[in-house]
């Protein structure tokens, strides 16, 4: 069963986050230890042979190659990263879906690029982060500012800008998770798919999704009929989910989705 998963806040967690119990330790950072999966979240993914796990995320390449290690144990080789325009096999990006996504993306090329020139000319070098054509960032103290100031100034139609409390977002519009992961299964030929995400990036492969796994603060931007709302600590419950839909899907994978898609 193909199950995509978003990377931080769902499957692992920076190493400032009071979660109890015993940690596995995923990301080194100069370093140090940077994030980790909680052991019941690690032990899960060990044990399970019925799901095939695709990280879908907004990190980029380079950030992505800090947890290939730790995930590559758990025989996971592909992933997705930079919100899904870049495809990652064993750690190489595949060309053929490198090709795609610049193809999908011209129609927005020109207000990205025009973006990237304005922040360019607002902020110090340092700050801004642009490691392919499909995704820059900007790390700064006053993230709702720079958010609101780009959302006023570009075309949405053309440019997603998102924000954290640290960071603010530019990716052409039509580079989202959920193209992405509707792009990944008809190519690789599966019936449908689980997903699991917690913020307004992964709303979109959610939407697509024939079941989906999100916490207490997504659901309303998620149809009800094929969303599992999960609470506690999420990873953990998504693993506690997954192992009850194990049991439904026993029944057999056409009929789950067909009837989740009623």
């Amino acid at each position: 069963m193909l199950f995509f998963t978003d990377l931080d806040n769902t499957l692992i967690y920076s190493h400032r986050h009071c979660i109890p119990g015993d940690r596995v330790w995923v990301e080194m950072l100069n370093g140090r230890n940077q994030s980790f999966m909680t052991a019941r979240t690690a032990g899960f993914y060990r044990a399970q042979d019925w799901l095939l796990p695709v990280p879908l995320t907004t990190r980029n390449s380079q950030q992505y190659a800090r947890l290939a290690p730790a995930l590559e144990a758990l025989g996971w080789h592909d992933a997705l990263v930079s919100n899904g325009a870049v495809l990652l096999r064993d750690g190489v990006p595949d060309r053929e879906w490198w090709a795609e996504s610049l193809e999908i993306s011209g129609r927005d090329r020109s207000e990205y690029n025009a973006a990237l020139e304005l922040v360019r000319g607002m902020v110090s070098p340092d700050s801004l982060v642009s490691r392919d054509p499909f995704m820059f960032y900007v790390k700064t103290g006053s993230a709702a500012e720079l958010y609101s100031f780009l959302v006023r100034e570009t075309d949405a139609a053309h440019l997603a800008v998102f924000r954290d409390s640290r960071k603010v977002y530019c990716l052409p519009r039509s580079l989202n998770k959920g193209a992405a992961a509707r792009r990944y299964q008809i190519r690789s030929g599966h019936e449908g798919y689980i997903a699991a995400g917690d913020s307004e990036f992964d709303i979109p492969m959610l939407r697509a999704a024939d079941i989906c796994l999100c916490p207490e603060g997504l659901p309303d931007f998620v149809p009800a009929g094929k969303r599992i709302v999960c609470s506690g600590v999420f990873s953990d419950t998504i693993c506690d989910r997954l192992t009850e839909l194990r049991e439904t899907l026993s029944g057999g994978r056409s009929a789950f989705f067909q009837r989740n898609n009623t």
